[in-house]
């Protein structure tokens, strides 16, 4: 055959295939366009989401066209790619079945909105998302990256207020919030009658699963893992954030949970109170290992409201996590939830644990009762060191009440069962005189200078206040007071503009300013009286400070505590003369996060010094009354072992005030 003639054949062969293609494509399209009439009629109860046309570039309105269709089962075939969508809403009453092998994947450079998820269900009713095998992915690092709004609400499914839905076999990976997001609905409602079964969560940004309002909820055979990003970086967070959700009939059982930033299990209830549906949870059969921060914490509340009620049980759970096993308990009251863990082990592998003790109770400011009423029923504690097996962090002045069950203790191959009653805790837990004293409420007592300073521009030593930072200055009428403020992230740059308010010393507010995180800010106003005013801003995480002012500048805590991070140097305190007995507390945030501190008199005598506190030291002081008020001394310093950054400071007895000079001190006034 001459060149010419197979020149001749090769594209008559290649037209004949080409046509041959579109021929079959027609076809095809004509057969889809059938079945999707078909499926729009009602005719056909099942679609396959190729239907509707598939592109390697975006799939995003032909899965959401096969979603809307109204067909009872949508089938998501394996491509010869990944289905490239942006934000899908899924419809009522239908079954979303992912083949084997498909991947799901998010639109690069779309999920623009704080709050935008892969896939989103409002108030929806009989939803089965189905797929052993699939894997709907998103891209976490984008979403972290300075191209993005930072936020932590970019999930992969996203169900609020939903009834009827089970999740089956899927893998949800890489978003920039939770791998599964249980919220409300539009009008508050909880998602109710919800399976999750045998998925993967894996390297999620806020948390695997978190469920913020729930009722009839079973999770079980999954495995949550590698959730790192922003807090609390868990594998499970049970997280209310209102009175009227709920946790009600919440069981999850023989799942695994893994090498999570944050805890493992995660419980914080501490939004619900008295007023609230009693919350009922069983944890199942589960395992915690690898390098989650902690196996579990239990958080509820007993604030004036009253405590919740209800039950959280743990049963047959094992507790593995290298260095890090423990178990924290905190605001949980006797008269509240009822707390078991049924035949659960903690078993640390290492032999070097950082938890000081493997099981924690704390209380909280606010709190109204001391923690207990937690039962230990056949629980063993196997580890290789030789540590306490209780701590409590107290802040009420109270001891641990209603601790029962028993325990055994596995070390150097010896066991020794206990029986928990309360002289064996009292043991372990010795009482803290010092708690025995009240606090001073600030707002009961009027205060005014030790001594007349006049008003020059000073700048204050460095130091930064946390939570609420609440500081006290002295002018007398007709004085302008200018102050320098600074917003201050600590962690990440993500939060809101802090208003800060100037309250005269009759407590009404005379001037307000606003200022971005990470910014300076002055803050000028007029005494229209003489007198203490107080300088209030509420942080949350981040700090504000004052970095300098006219007039002399107290730090103050209201309920008698100051939180302070990343500060030390020496900060002068009052003494009034007629008190007999007080006391001060120190603590650092954790095991981790430690302080030295040394307190000395007013004779310069050293009262106490403590190296790398963790847990509160004391000082209990009584004494005859003085003639005169007396300047004592805190001095703050960095620790040998762990880092410095959260203190907090606890006085009892006399008001709860640090000054930067001992000339600038605040006392309370004689009464006239």
């Amino acid at each position: 055959m001459s060149k010419t003639s197979r020149v001749l054949a090769s594209s008559v062969f290649l037209g004949l295939t080409i046509f041959g293609y579109l021929v079959a494509r027609a076809d095809e399209i004509q057969r889809n366009g059938q079945a999707i009439r078909e499926v729009l009629s009602g005719k056909c109860r099942v679609a396959h989401a190729a239907w509707w046309g598939f592109s390697a570039e975006e799939s995003t309105q032909s899965l959401q066209s096969a979603i809307n269709s109204g067909a009872e089962k949508v089938i998501v075939e394996k491509m010869p790619g990944p289905w490239i969508v942006d934000k899908i809403e899924l419809a009522n009453d239908q079954e979303l079945f992912f083949e084997p092998g498909v991947v799901v994947l998010a639109k690069k450079g779309a999920f623009r909105g704080t709050a935008d998820s892969l896939l989103t269900a409002w108030n929806k009713k009989n939803i089965k998302l189905t797929g052993p095998g699939a894997t709907l992915r998103m891209h976490r690092a984008d979403y972290d990256s300075p191209a993005y709004k930072k936020a932590e609400w970019r999930h992969v499914l996203s169900l609020r207020g939903c009834d009827q839905v089970i999740v089956a076999g899927l893998t949800l990976a890489e978003s920039g919030g939770d791998g599964i997001y249980l919220g409300t609905g539009r009008n508050g409602e909880p998602n109710r009658h919800v399976t999750i079964r045998d998925v993967i969560c894996d390297r999620n940004y806020r948390q695997g699963i978190s469920v913020i309002s729930a009722e009839n909820l079973l999770i079980e055979n999954c495995t949550l893992t590698n959730t790192a990003g922003t807090a609390p970086a868990a594998g499970i967070d049970f997280e209310p954030n209102h009175p009227r959700e709920r946790l009600v009939h919440c069981v999850m059982r023989n799942c695994t949970i893994e090498n999570n930033q944050g805890y493992a299990i995660h419980i914080y209830a501490r939004p619900l109170d008295g007023t609230s549906v009693p919350v009922s949870m069983r944890i199942e059969n589960c395992v915690t290992r690898g390098t989650n921060a902690l196996s579990a914490s239990v958080i509820t509340s007993c604030g004036p409201t009253g405590p919740l009620k209800g039950e959280i049980e743990f049963v047959d759970c094992r507790f593995e996590d290298s260095g890090h096993t423990g178990l924290q308990i905190g605001s949980k009251p006797p008269t509240g939830v009822k707390l078991r863990f049924v035949h659960c082990t903690l078993a640390d592998p290492s032999d070097k644990p950082v938890p000081t003790a493997p099981i924690r109770f704390s209380t909280h400011q606010g709190d109204l009762e001391p923690t207990g009423g937690v039962e230990f029923a056949d629980c063993t504690i196997r580890e290789r060191v030789d540590r306490p097996v209780m701590k409590y962090d107290d802040a009420l002045g109270s001891n641990l009440l209603g601790i029962t069950g028993t325990l055994t203790i596995e070390r150097g191959g010896r066991k020794t069962m206990h029986k928990l009653d309360q002289d064996l805790v009292g043991k372990w837990i010795p009482f803290d005189s010092v708690l025995t004293v009240r606090p001073v409420a600030l707002d009961k007592i009027r205060l005014e200078p030790v001594a007349a300073v006049s008003p020059a521009e000073r700048t204050l030593p460095a130091h930064r206040v946390r939570g609420e930072a609440r500081y006290l200055v002295s002018a007398a009428a007709g004085d302008t007071v200018r102050l320098r403020l600074k917003h201050q992230a600590v962690g990440r740059q993500e939060g809101k503009p802090v208003p800060v308010q100037v309250l005269a010393p009759s407590g009404k507010e005379i001037h307000r300013v606003s200022i971005d995180l990470g910014q300076e800010a002055d803050c000028t106003f007029s005494a229209a009286e003489t007198g203490v005013f107080t300088v209030l801003g509420r942080p949350d995480r981040h700090t504000l400070q004052i970095l300098s002012s006219t007039h002399p500048v107290s730090i103050a805590g209201s309920q008698g505590a100051i939180h302070l991070i990343y500060t030390r140097g020496d900060f002068p305190f009052w003494v009034p003369p007629e008190v007999r007995e007080f006391g001060i507390r120190i603590k650092g945030e954790g095991d981790g996060e430690r302080v030295s501190a040394a307190i000395h008199d007013a004779a310069g005598a050293k009262r106490l010094e403590q190296a790398d506190i963790s847990d509160a030291k004391s000082l209990h002081v009584k004494r005859d009354p003085a003639t005169r008020g007396e300047a004592w001394r805190l001095g703050l310093a960095k620790p040998g072992a762990g880092v410095l950054e959260d203190v907090y400071v606890e006085f009892r007895g006399i008001p709860a005030i640090l000054g930067f000079d001992p000339q600038c001190l605040l006392r309370p006034a004689k009464t006239p």
